[in-house]
C-alpha cells in the first residue's frame, strides 16, 4: 500500500526526526537558482514530483525589474527593501519575520549575506523554525575566521604567520573562543596593522573575518598599501573584526568538502582545487585536486573532518587550506560554515545533491542513511548500516571536473564589476558541460547584485579532457547586453601552458593581469576595421530611422539630395591606441560597405542578425562583432572577444567606468595628485574600488561622499600639471591592411555592378565604363536582351512617378506625399527610391551610355542583340523596345522632378536608328505633310510636320532644310524658324540671297523682357552642306540684317542658327563615332570655335548674343 505522505515516509524510513516541507531562501541569484534547482531535482527522483517542496523567494525591486531567473523558480516571493544586502537578505530580523509570517518549515541561507550570521540560526531556533546549516555557537566559532585559525592551532594544524600567531583557547561552555584570546588575534588600527606587519613580514593579507567571496581581502606590499588595504577591508565589512596573515606565495588554494550531522558524524566529499582568482576570488574552479600527493590530500581530508567533528558541525562546509607543491606541506586557511559557489565541482565527482544532502540532514536524517552518500562510499544505498566515515575510505575518484564562473566583470580593466541589462543568454548544455544562470530572458544585473550570474562546468576522465570540454562550452556561451563579461578572456587562460600543465598558483592570475600577458588575438587594425564597420552600419541605420520617422510625420525635409546621399556615402573617424583613423566610406550595395583609408580599399559585405548582431564578410573571413556605445566608448565583441573602444575625454576630466556610489575622496580638494594614484573610491557590486588619476595635477571634486553615480559620470577635474606631456592624438598615416584577411572578395560583375549604382550606390569604376565591358561580355542576343531589358526597367520603375509628374505638372512635394502615402507599408522602399532619384545625373549616365551602346551596335549587323526587331523576336524584342519607347516619351523639359531631356532625346534618336519603316518611307511622309501645309498653316504652325505624341523627328527637320525642292524648301526653313522661336511670336520671315551652297534666312519675333513689355528679337538661320562652309557663310552681307537692328546701347538680344546639312562630317566615315567617342566631337567643336572667334567683332557688330548649332547624328 502507497503512504500517503511520501516525504514523510520516506524521513521516517532513513531515520530522521522532522519534516521540511516549507523552504524560505534566504538569498537571491546564483545561489537561489541552484538550491531551488537541486532540490526540486532529488524531488522528483526520488518521489515523481517537483512539488513536494514549497519554496518561498525574498525579491527587491532590483531583482525584479531584472527579471531574476530565482523568481520565476519559487512558488512565490515577498517583496523586500531594495539597496545594500543589510536591507534585505543580510537582514536577521526580517528574514526571521518573513519565515514567520510565510509560516515556513525552515531557512535555507545559500552563501554570502547572512549565511555566515549565527544570529540567524539562533534566532529561527528561538522560533521554532530550522536552519540549515550548522547551530548558531558552531558557526561562531568555525565561521569566524580568526576564531576557526584559533582552534585550528589548538588541534595542531598547521598555520602560516598571521596576528593571531600561537594563540590556543579551550572553547567555552557556550562552544565560541574566550573574547579575551580572540581580541588578541584583531588587527585595530592602521598604527597596529603596520606594527604586526613589521612582524609577520611582507606581503600581508588584511582580511574581515566576516567576508568572503573577495569582499573584505586586499594585499599589502608595504605600509603605503597597508594604510589604504585597512581602510578598504574596513568599509567593505562594515563592523566585522579584521586579521592579518603572511600572504603564502607560490601556493595553492585547496578545499576540502565537509559534512557533519546532529549525531556526531563528519565525513568529507574529496576536494577541490581554486588556486585560479583574481583579487582573491576564485575564476576556475576544479576537482579532485591532483597536485596534492594522494596521502597528503587525505591528510587534508582527516584534518578537516578532526576539526568539525570537535565542535559538533551540522551540514554542509569548507575547510580551505593553502598548500606548497614544492615542499608537499599544507596550512589551515579558515573553514566556511556554509555551502559555497563551486559546489557543484564536488557534485560531479562524487554524484551527491549536496543542497538536497543539506535539506536531510536539516531533517535529521543521518549522514550513512542519504543515499547519495552511500552510493558515493559503494554500498547499497538503499540500506541504512552504520559507516564509520573517520576509518572508511571512499572509491577512487575517476573523473575530473572543471568550472567557470561567468561575471559581470570586465577584464581589460582589472575585472572591475559592471551593471546593466542582459537582453539574452544562449548556452547548451550536453552530457559533459552544464551550467546554471541566475539571470532569464531580457534580465539584468543591477548594481547591488553579486557580479557572478552564471557557472558552467565541464567534466572528463582526466583534467584536460574535462579542460576540452569546457572549452568548447565557452566557445559556444553567447551572452548580450550592456555588461562585460570575462568569457573571451577565460579561453585564453584555459589554453595558457601554465594552465595546461597545471603549473599556476593563487598569484598567477593577478600577475598575468598586472602584466597582460594575455590579451586578445585580434590586432589593433582589425578592431579598428571591425568597430568602423559597425559604426558605418549604425549610422546607417539611425539616418535611415531619422528619414522613416521624418516621413511618417508627413515631413519631406529629410528626402533631399544631401540627407539621401548620406546614406551612401560618408566619413567615419574611429580613435584608437593614441592614433585617429579616418575612414571614407561608400556603400556599393545595400549591404556592402566599401572603407577607404590612406590609399586602401577594403569592402565588408554586413549582414544583420535578429538579435542585433552583425555578420561581416571581408576576403575570405566572416567574423560575428556586435557593439554597443556606452558612455565611455564603444565596446566590440568579435566572437569570443570583447573590446572597448574608449571615448576621447579630456584629460583634466576625471570620469567613473563603473556604475556605484562615491564612498570617498582620497585627497583634499585643491590637492596635488599624481599619474597613477588613487584619487578616489567607489562602492561597486558590493566591493571597493580605487580610481586612478591619468595625469598630474590639482584635483577639483565634481561629487560628494555618498553619490549614486553611473559609468562616464564626472568624478574630478584636474588642473593639469604640464597640459604639453599629455598624450596626443596622432592621425594613422601608414599602410592599412589586414592580416586576418587572405584574399580579395571576388569582383562584381558589370551588369551586378549597374544594378547597384542605378539603385543610387557606388562603384569603384564609372557607369559608362562598366556598360562598355558589360556590352563586350554579349555573346547572345538573348543575354544581352535579358540584361539591358533588367537594367532598363530598373531605372524606370524608380523614375515612372517622378516622370509623369512633370508631364501631368504636379508639384514635386505632391510627389513625395503620394509616394509615401502609396509605401506606408513598405517605407524602406520609399528611401531607397529617394536614394536612387536623387541621384539621377548619374543613373542618367548610365543609360545614355547605353543608348549609346546599342547606336554603335547597328552599323555592325548585329542590331537584334540590343533591339531585337518585333517582328523576329516577340518575346525579348517587345520588351527592350517596349523600355526604349518609354524612354524616349520621358519629359522633354528639367522640372524640379528630375531632368530626362538627354536619356528622352537619345532614346528617340534610337528608335530612329533602328526603324520599323525605312529612311526613304518616313522621308517621303514627313514632305508629304510639309507640302500640305497651307499658308495660314504655315504662319500659325500650331503642329508642326512629323510631331507624334509631343516627339519631334528633328532629324528629318534638319534634313528638310537641305531640300532640293524650291518650294519645299523655304517651307522647312518657316516651320524650323516657327520651332526654334516657340513660344515667342514670330512676326515676320524672310528668305536671303547666300552664297554658293548656303540658304539663308531671317525672322523677327517678339521677346518678353519684362511683364507687359516685349521687344523685338531678330534671328538668322544658315543652313551649310558641311563645316567647311561654315567661314564663308558669316559674311557681312548675311549678318548686315542683324546689324541694321542691333543698338550699341541695348544687350544684345539677336539669335544666330546655323544647321549643317547630313553631309556635316564628310571625314567620317562611322558616323557612330560621334555617339561613343568624345575626340570626334571635340574636333568638330575647336573648328566652329576658332571661326566665331575670327568673327567675333562682326558677330558683336550684328548685336548676336546667342550662336545655336544643329548638327546630324
Amino acid at each position: 500500500m502507497q503512504h500517503l505522505d511520501p516525504l514523510a515516509a520516506y524521513v521516517e524510513d532513513r531515520k530522521g526526526r522532522r519534516v521540511i516541507r516549507k523552504i524560505l531562501v534566504a538569498n537571491n541569484g546564483m545561489a537561489a537558482v541552484k538550491a531551488i534547482m537541486s532540490m526540486r531535482r532529488w524531488t522528483f527522483v526520488e518521489f515523481g514530483s517537483e512539488q513536494v517542496i514549497t519554496f518561498v523567494a525574498m525579491a527587491t525591486q532590483d531583482d525584479l525589474n531584472a527579471n531574476a531567473e530565482f523568481i520565476r523558480l519559487a512558488d512565490s516571493f515577498v517583496e523586500v527593501p531594495s539597496g545594500k544586502n543589510i536591507n534585505n537578505y543580510a537582514n536577521v530580523d526580517l528574514i526571521c519575520k518573513i519565515a514567520q509570517e510565510q509560516k515556513v518549515d525552515a531557512v535555507w541561507p545559500g552563501w554570502g549575506h547572512a549565511s555566515e550570521n549565527p544570529n540567524l540560526p539562533a534566532t529561527l531556533k528561538k522560533m521554532g523554525i530550522t536552519f540549515i546549516g550548522p547551530n548558531s555557537t558552531v558557526m561562531a566559532a568555525l565561521g569566524d575566521k580568526i576564531a576557526a585559525n584559533i582552534l585550528a592551532q589548538t588541534a595542531k594544524v598547521p598555520s602560516i604567520p598571521w596576528s593571531g600567531d600561537g594563540l590556543v583557547a579551550d572553547l567555552t561552555e557556550s562552544g565560541s573562543v574566550p573574547d579575551e584570546v580572540f581580541k588578541m588575534a584583531c588587527v585595530e588600527t592602521v598604527e597596529d596593522a603596520i606594527e604586526r606587519a613589521n612582524k609577520i613580514g611582507y606581503p600581508v593579507m588584511v582580511k574581515a573575518s566576516e567576508g568572503g567571496g573577495g569582499k573584505g581581502i586586499r594585499k599589502a606590499t608595504n605600509e603605503e598599501e597597508l594604510k589604504v588595504a585597512f581602510i578598504n577591508v574596513k568599509t567593505e565589512v562594515v563592523g566585522s573584526p579584521i586579521f592579518m596573515m603572511q600572504m603564502c606565495s607560490e601556493a595553492r588554494h585547496l578545499e576540502v568538502q565537509i559534512l557533519g550531522d546532529e549525531y556526531g558524524n563528519t565525513l568529507a566529499l574529496n576536494g577541490r582545487d581554486c588556486s585560479t582568482q583574481r583579487r582573491f576570488q576564485k575564476i576556475f574552479e576544479e576537482g579532485p585536486p591532483v597536485i596534492a600527493k594522494p596521502d597528503t590530500f587525505k591528510q587534508m581530508e582527516r584534518a578537516a573532518q578532526r576539526l568539525t567533528k570537535l565542535v559538533g558541525y551540522t551540514g554542509a562546509g569548507t575547510v580551505e587550506y593553502l598548500y606548497s607543491a614544492e615542499h608537499d606541506k599544507f596550512y589551515f586557511l579558515e573553514l566556511n560554515p556554509r555551502l559555497q559557489v563551486e559546489h557543484p565541482v564536488t557534485e560531479g565527482i562524487t554524484g551527491v545533491n549536496l543542497p538536497a544532502t543539506q535539506l536531510q540532514v536539516a531533517m535529521g536524517i543521518p549522514l550513512h542513511n542519504v543515499p547519495d552518500i552511500r552510493r558515493f562510499y559503494g554500498v547499497d544505498p538503499t540500506g541504512t548500516d552504520s559507516i564509520d566515515f573517520m576509518t572508511t575510505d571512499y572509491p577512487p575518484i575517476t573523473s575530473h571536473v572543471l568550472a567557470s564562473r561567468i561575471t559581470a566583470e570586465n577584464p581589460e580593466d582589472g575585472f572591475k564589476p559592471t551593471s546593466g541589462k542582459i537582453n539574452s543568454i544562449r548556452f547548451q548544455s550536453s552530457g559533459d558541460c552544464w551550467g546554471y544562470f541566475s539571470v532569464g530572458l531580457k534580465g539584468g544585473i543591477h548594481e547591488f547584485a553579486d557580479s557572478q550570474f552564471g557557472h558552467v562546468f565541464a567534466k572528463g576522465a582526466n583534467r584536460n579532457e574535462a579542460r576540452k570540454h569546457l572549452l568548447f562550452a565557452l566557445k559556444n556561451i553567447d551572452i548580450s547586453g550592456d555588461i562585460r563579461h570575462p568569457v573571451d578572456y577565460l579561453l585564453e587562460l584555459l589554453e595558457t601552458d601554465a594552465f595546461k600543465e597545471n603549473t599556476i598558483d593563487t598569484m598567477w592570475l593577478d600577475k598575468i593581469i598586472a602584466e597582460k600577458l594575455v590579451s586578445p588575438n585580434h590586432g589593433p587594425l582589425e578592431v579598428v576595421f571591425f568597430a568602423t564597420v559597425y559604426r558605418a552600419f549604425e549610422l546607417v541605420k539611425q539616418r535611415t530611422q531619422a528619414i522613416l520617422s521624418s516621413m511618417q510625420k508627413g515631413q519631406l525635409v529629410l528626402l533631399g539630395k544631401s540627407d539621401t546621399d548620406a546614406l551612401v556615402t560618408f566619413p567615419v573617424e574611429t580613435v584608437f591606441e593614441g592614433q585617429k583613423f579616418t575612414f571614407q566610406v561608400e556603400r556599393s550595395r545595400a549591404d556592402t560597405f566599401v572603407l577607404s583609408i590612406n590609399g586602401a580599399r577594403i569592402q565588408a559585405k554586413v549582414r544583420e542578425q535578429p538579435d542585433g548582431s552583425l555578420y561581416v564578410s571581408v576576403g575570405n573571413l566572416s567574423q560575428l562583432i556586435k557593439g554597443q556605445e556606452e558612455a565611455l566608448g564603444l565596446r566590440l565583441v568579435m566572437g569570443a572577444a570583447t573590446v572597448m573602444i574608449p571615448t576621447v575625454h579630456d584629460a583634466s576630466e576625471l570620469r567613473s567606468d563603473v556604475n556605484g556610489k562615491v564612498v570617498r575622496y582620497l585627497h583634499d580638494e585643491g590637492a596635488e595628485v599624481k599619474k597613477g594614484e588613487a584619487y578616489i573610491e567607489l562602492e561597486a557590486m558590493k566591493m571597493i574600488m580605487a580610481l586612478k588619476c591619468g595625469e598630474d595635477g590639482k584635483i577639483c571634486h565634481a561629487k560628494s561622499a555618498g553619490s549614486i553615480v553611473s559609468a562616464g559620470d564626472l568624478l574630478a577635474t584636474l588642473e593639469l600639471k604640464d597640459p604639453s606631456k599629455v598624450q596626443k592624438i596622432e592621425t594613422f598615416a601608414g599602410d592599412f591592411s589586414l592580416a586576418c584577411v587572405q584574399s580579395e572578395p571576388e569582383p562584381a560583375s558589370p551588369e551586378e555592378s549597374l544594378a547597384a549604382l542605378l539603385d543610387g550606390y557606388v562603384s569603384a569604376e564609372r557607369g559608362p565604363a562598366l556598360v562598355e565591358r558589360l556590352f563586350e561580355q554579349f555573346s547572345s542576343s538573348d543575354m544581352a536582351a535579358e540584361s539591358v531589358r533588367g537594367l532598363l526597367e530598373k531605372y524606370l520603375a524608380n523614375e515612372r512617378p517622378f516622370a509623369a509628374s512633370i508631364l501631368e505638372k504636379r508639384p514635386y512635394d505632391q510627389v513625395l506625399l503620394e509616394l509615401i502615402n502609396a509605401g506606408k507599408d513598405e517605407p524602406g522602399k520609399v528611401v531607397g527610391t529617394m536614394v536612387a532619384h536623387n541621384k539621377l545625373a548619374e543613373r542618367n549616365a548610365i543609360v545614355l551610355a547605353m543608348l549609346r551602346e546599342m547606336v554603335s551596335a547597328e552599323g555592325s549587323g548585329m542590331s537584334c542583340m540590343y533591339v531585337p526587331d518585333v517582328k523576329t523576336d516577340e518575346d525579348m524584342g517587345s520588351a527592350v523596345h517596349a523600355k526604349i519607347i518609354e524612354l524616349s516619351e520621358m519629359p522633354g523639359s528639367a522640372a524640379m522632378a528630375g531632368d530626362y531631356c538627354g536619356v528622352r532625346y537619345l532614346a528617340q534618336q534610337l528608335l530612329d536608328v533602328v526603324p520599323h519603316t525605312t529612311h526613304e518611307e518616313r522621308t517621303a511622309e514627313f514632305r508629304r505633310e510639309l507640302d500640305n501645309l497651307d499658308e495660314k498653316a504655315l504662319s500659325s504652325l500650331a503642329e508642326l510636320p512629323g510631331e507624334n505624341n509631343g516627339s519631334l523627328d528633328l532629324e528629318l527637320m534638319v534634313e528638310s532644310l537641305s531640300d532640293a525642292d524650291a518650294k519645299r524648301q523655304p517651307r522647312a526653313m518657316h516651320a524650323y524658324i516657327h520651332w526654334l522661336a516657340a513660344p515667342s511670336h514670330v512676326t515676320d520671315v524672310k528668305a536671303l540671297e547666300a552664297p554658293g551652297l548656303v540658304s539663308a534666312a531671317a525672322w523677327t519675333q517678339r521677346y518678353p523682357v519684362k511683364r507687359f513689355e516685349a521687344h523685338d528679337r531678330h534671328g538668322l538661320l544658315l543652313v551649310l552642306p558641311n563645316l567647311s562652309s561654315l567661314d564663308s557663310a558669316l559674311s557681312e552681307q548675311l549678318l548686315r540684317s542683324l546689324c541694321a537692328s542691333a543698338k550699341a546701347d541695348k544687350v544684345p538680344l539677336n539669335m544666330l542658327h546655323i544647321a549643317v546639312g547630313r553631309d556635316a562630317f564628310a571625314a567620317g566615315t562611322d558616323r557612330t563615332l560621334f555617339y561613343n567617342t568624345d575626340e570626334e566631337l571635340e574636333t568638330h567643336l575647336q573648328h566652329c570655335s576658332e571661326v566665331f572667334a575670327r568673327k567675333a567683332e562682326l558677330l558683336r557688330t550684328a548685336g548676336v548674343g546667342e550662336i545655336c548649332m544643329a548638327l546630324p547624328q
